[in-house]
């Protein structure tokens, strides 16, 4: 295979990696999810999907000042291109217009373009996400 052939292909191929975000599927019994977070690194997210009635439902969960913080994979400004976010050099990306959102700032809503909240709670070392509060961001999905 000629140079220039091979290149391209690993050209094509890094870069369709970094515009996606490696997803987990959740545990989702129809009722709820429960996620061992006892593996979650400070301030770096984990993506995770749910199929929700036929839908995907994408979201993150991260730990921040020792809290577990979850959100949509999308918000509402750009939510209708469907790239979501990414970590990227310590920051939460928006993959679509790029805004970056230190960590610690994402409850604050600070921007348009911020992460949609998505309700959840810890118990012992599980945080749970309803269904109730999935279905309320799968109108982003």
């Amino acid at each position: 295979m000629k140079p220039s052939i091979v290149f391209l292909i690993a050209a094509v191929f890094l870069c369709a990696c970094e515009t996606h975000s490696a997803y987990h599927r959740a545990p989702f019994d129809g009722n709820k999810s429960e996620i061992d977070v006892s593996n979650l690194k400070g301030n770096q997210p984990e993506f995770y999907s749910v199929v929700l009635d036929g839908k995907t439902v994408n979201f993150f969960l991260l730990r921040v000042n020792g809290g577990i913080q979850s959100y949509f994979d999308a918000c509402r400004e750009c939510f209708r291109k469907k790239l979501g976010f990414r970590f990227n050099e310590g920051f939460i990306q928006c993959k679509a217009c790029n805004v970056k959102y230190p960590p610690e700032a994402l409850t604050e809503g600070i921007g348009s373009c911020c992460p949609i909240q998505l309700k959840g709670a810890m118990q012992a070392n599980r945080y749970i996400i309803t269904r109730e509060a999935l279905i309320e961001g799968k109108k982003y999905f």
